[in-house]
């Protein structure tokens, strides 16, 4: 069986971590005995295709909106970077031309990647994953342009598969009650792979050096800094939670000289606790496995993000033990009625510092949840 997969977001390394869920999903296809050929963004359509274990990868361009820190923030830089999007769907036709006929089509985002699959392989089953940022781009558009995108998919009897039920639920109340009949039969909600790399004695390194004294603890907030994710509201929390609590911001993005201006207010700029608490060190974009580890290392992971999905970085933290402090977002909730190690605060730097307050410090036989 041949198969093609067609997003956005591809990491260009072991230790990239942006859509590392996409190649997750992708190797699960190739052990299942398939040849996987994926189309990513990046690089350009003359680029020869690459091999990526047992994947072969193509790049289609589009690498000045389909980049880090995410196509919203990059077109929000820079609106410029919009007219990207054209050439790198025609890319993904030139390169589905060049692979030629196969057997299963999936599609990660349902905009951009999910039209060219209707153009270019109008009869292999079709299956397409909605991740969050498209769906949020869906209820932003008209009505009909909505209803034309869904309602050509479901023509095609695509497959629909939801990181989350929330997706799903708004997505569905914005159409038309035949077509949300449609969509609600035409779908799944299933959280995107991911694999998770030994990390614990690097963890434990870490630990070490940060923590000097009995009874601190650290916390971890671990995304884009970008302003949904609402990471100021983490440095207020930590600020507020008391002596004793070290906060790392892992990652990098726009807003981060913002908010070191911000935690410079309450220590001096490298992160030197400050006499009311609340410590904070940026570490900037780090490779994946280092990302883990610093995860790894906390007594809690705080997740304050107003829009979400399904949230990997969640996910991952439970799987290392690590509890988690998040607000409601996505299927956030849904995943705390079944695990008592997420806690869901107010989106208030109030509410997020007294959930710190009450996280202990961390235990030694600390265990990995089930995955939600």
């Amino acid at each position: 069986m041949r198969a093609v997969v067609v997003t956005t977001s591809y990491p260009i390394s072991d230790e990239d971590p942006s859509g590392h869920f996409v190649r997750s999903s992708a190797q699960e296809l190739a052990r299942s005995g398939a040849e996987v050929h994926v189309i990513a963004a990046g690089g350009s359509v003359l680029d020869a295709p690459s091999r990526d274990g047992e994947l072969v990868v193509h790049r289609a361009g589009g690498g000045a909106l389909f980049g880090w820190p995410g196509a919203v923030a990059r077109a929000r830089e820079s609106p410029l970077r919009l007219l990207s999007a054209g050439p790198f769907a025609l890319s993904v036709l030139a390169r589905l031309r060049q692979i030629g006929p196969v057997d299963r089509a999936v599609a990660h985002w349902i905009v951009p990647c999910a039209w060219p699959l209707l153009v270019a392989s109008p009869r292999a089953p079709l299956e397409v994953r909605a991740h969050g940022a498209d769906v949020r781009l869906l209820l932003r558009a008209p009505r009909a342009a909505r209803a034309s995108i869904v309602g050509a998919l479901l023509r095609r009897e695509a497959r629909f598969v939801f990181a989350a039920g929330a997706l799903r639920d708004v997505l569905a109340g914005a159409l038309a009650p035949e077509q949300a009949r449609a969509l609600l039969g035409a779908s799944r909600v299933e959280p995107p792979a991911f694999d998770l790399p030994p990390v614990a004695e690097r963890a434990d390194m870490l630990r070490r050096e940060l923590l000097q004294g009995p009874g601190e603890r650290v916390a971890v907030v671990a995304c884009r800094l970008i302003p949904t994710k609402r990471v100021e509201l983490a440095i207020a929390a930590a600020r507020a939670a008391g002596p004793g609590l070290r906060l790392v911001v892992v990652g990098d993005g726009p807003e981060r000289a913002a908010l070191e201006r911000l935690a410079r207010r309450g220590g001096p700029a490298d992160g030197v606790s400050s006499a009311s608490g609340g410590a904070v060190r940026f570490t900037g974009a780090l490779p994946r496995r280092e990302a883990l580890a610093w995860i790894g290392a906390a007594d809690v992971l705080l997740h304050p993000s107003s829009h979400e999905a399904a949230p990997t970085v969640i996910r991952e933290a439970r799987a290392l033990g690590v509890p988690v402090i998040a607000c409601d977002a996505g299927d956030v909730v849904a995943w705390a009625r079944d695990d008592d190690g997420i806690v869901v605060a107010e989106g208030t730097a109030e509410s997020l510092a007294a959930a710190l307050r009450a996280i202990p410090s961390r235990r030694s036989d600390r265990a990995p949840a089930p995955l939600p």
